[in-house]
Formats: C-alpha cells, sequence, structure tokens
C-alpha cells in the first residue's frame, strides 16, 4: 500500500511539473537561454522561412524552431499556439529549440503589426522589436549590399532598405515559388515593407535584419488592388465573352454590365487575386454592353470606368461530315 501510494505520488508530481502554466512572450524573454517556459501566441509565418516560426502576442514575439517536434512543421500564419520548449541564444537570436509541445488553439487570427515610416526605421532594428512583425511605410527602393540597383531577389540573400547599410532584409531560400520572393523582381516605385525582426550576429550584439515572408509583404499603392488599365474582352462569342483585368494588389473580381451606362447585373468572385477574369453568358449577338469592373481587398475598393464591349456577329457552323446520302 505504501509503495503503491509512493508510486502515485511521484507520478502525481511528474504530471504537475509537466502541467507547466504559461507565460507572456516578455516573460520568456525575460528568463533567458537555459529556461523551460510554456508560452502562448499567434504565429506570423509558415514554411516560407524554413524550420523556423515566429510567434507573437499584444506585447512582444520569440522565435521557434524544429525539424521534428510534433505538428511544428504545419504551423502557419494566423494560428493561435501553445508551445512548450526551452530558450537557447542561436547567434544572438533567442528561440526555443528543442520544442517539446505544440498545441493549435484556434486558426486565422488576426495579428498585431508594428507601423513606422521609412525615416524612423532603425527604430525597429532592435531587441525591443526582435519576432515582432512590422510594417516599413513609404520604402523607395532595395539595393544590393554594394548600393547597386537590386533587380531580382535571390534565396538566402541581403538586401537593404533604401540603401541604408544598417538596415537590411533577408529572403529566406525556401521563400519560392508563385508566391514566393526568390527569383521576383524588386517593386518599383514606393512601397510598404512588412517582416518579422530577427537577428544574425557571431557577437550577440547587433546584426538585427528584417524577413519578407512572401511577395505579398511588398505592399504597393498603399495596398488597395488598384485596377490596371483598361478590362478587355476575350474569349468572344455571339452570346458572350470574358472580361479580363490585372489589378496590382489582390482583390476580389466584381464586373457590372447592362446595355446602357446604367449597367443593372453584377457578376462576382470572391478569391482574392491579381489576375482577373469573368466570363459574361446568356448576352444578345452583335450587341453593345457597357462593362465596369472593380475589385475589393481589406484596404479599399479599386474600379475602372465602365467601357463598351460587343457581342460577335457571326455565327459560327460546326463542320459536317459528307456521306453518301449526300450525293447527288
Amino acid at each position: 500500500m505504501k509503495n503503491v501510494t509512493f508510486l502515485a505520488l511521484l507520478v502525481g508530481g511528474a504530471t504537475s511539473a509537466h502541467a507547466q502554466a504559461p507565460v507572456t512572450i516578455t516573460a520568456a524573454r525575460a528568463a533567458g537561454p537555459g529556461a523551460t517556459v510554456v508560452i502562448r501566441g499567434t504565429v506570423s509565418n509558415g514554411p516560407e522561412l524554413g524550420g523556423l516560426r515566429y510567434v507573437q502576442d499584444k506585447d512582444a514575439g520569440l522565435a521557434a524552431y524544429s525539424l521534428n517536434a510534433q505538428g511544428f512543421s504545419s504551423l502557419v500564419l494566423g494560428d493561435s499556439v501553445e508551445l512548450r520548449g526551452t530558450l537557447k541564444n542561436y547567434n544572438g537570436l533567442l528561440e526555443m529549440d528543442p520544442i517539446s509541445s505544440v498545441k493549435v488553439l484556434a486558426k486565422n487570427r488576426r495579428l498585431s503589426i508594428v507601423e513606422v515610416p521609412a525615416a524612423e526605421l532603425a527604430k525597429v532594428y532592435a531587441e525591443a522589436y526582435e519576432g515582432r512583425l512590422v510594417k516599413i511605410k513609404g520604402v523607395s527602393t532595395l539595393t544590393t549590399l554594394n548600393g547597386s540597383p537590386l533587380t531580382s531577389m535571390n534565396g538566402n540573400s541581403n538586401y537593404l532598405i533604401n540603401g541604408q547599410k544598417s538596415n537590411p532584409i533577408r529572403i529566406n531560400v525556401a521563400s519560392a515559388g508563385e508566391t514566393g520572393l526568390v527569383g521576383k523582381a524588386a517593386p518599383v516605385g514606393d512601397f510598404d515593407l512588412v517582416g518579422v525582426v530577427s537577428q544574425f550576429t557571431n557577437s550577440g550584439t547587433g546584426g538585427y535584419q528584417i524577413l519578407p515572408r512572401l511577395y505579398t509583404d511588398f505592399i504597393l499603392g498603399g495596398g488597395l488592388p488598384n485596377v490596371m488599365g483598361e478590362p478587355v474582352p476575350t474569349e468572344m462569342s455571339r452570346t458572350g465573352f470574358t472580361v479580363t483585368f490585372q489589378t496590382q494588389n489582390p482583390g476580389d473580381t466584381k464586373v457590372e454590365y447592362g446595355k446602357t451606362s446604367a449597367l443593372g447585373t453584377v457578376v462576382a468572385n470572391a478569391t482574392q487575386t491579381t489576375k482577373h477574369n469573368i466570363s459574361l453568358t446568356d448576352l444578345q449577338p452583335g450587341t453593345v454592353y457597357y462593362v465596369k469592373v472593380s475589385s475589393t481587398n481589406s484596404v479599399g475598393t479599386s474600379s475602372s470606368p465602365a467601357v463598351p464591349m460587343i457581342t460577335d456577329t457571326k455565327k459560327r457552323s460546326t463542320s459536317r461530315v459528307r456521306t453518301a446520302d449526300d450525293a447527288e
């Protein structure tokens, strides 16, 4: 009986020790390397930064790294999580590694972003902002480290914001593909830049850098969809055509049309994209229709004036195979 009781106490004690209460990310950072902590926060990136995930709450952020913790590699932007692990210093970056527990609490949570004008961007290159999402507003150029204009971005490479050597960004080689950064052209004209503040330094001081995640972290034209040029008709027929247009930034697709400038009929697609196509059907042959397009995202709406488009007048005949019955 005594042995059973003693064993029960040991098991109970171990369970209690493992059920560590979560602390704020600020408190976890204060605990420093070597401390085992439990934190809760929202994930600010997915696999586009490789094995790293950055987690932040309303006051602070923290890097987390793992290649084998169950459930860690599937974490994506907006996941509300509880992580348990031990803190370490990796070339100046405070990160949770190893990670012993990953629990997803919710999905699609919004993240707070620290915003600063480009003239004050040096402010966020500091320990207080490490691990947090920031937005630099009004960036004019990205350059190479020697100050040359940047044409396209390479993976695992550093570039300078407005040519300032103390304010680099780093492109992760994992940010590839259609939505990634690798191989993409540098933005032209003023834009806002979003990224996570990180650090890499052998000395343990300085070495702060901003990590953009995807190409959408370069916010052109204030973030509005911004319709580019006039819409054009494609795939014309007697009873319809496809309305095609492009926007500077992703947004939904809306086409209004009618036989007069009053329009009257609406077709829409909620998918966020920069390449917009909507097919109009059941129209009358050889008829002018006025078409207006618009696109909306979380920033606002952009539209173009109505333009005339006309359906085809020709009836397309189908080929007929001649048979013996057709012979004279």
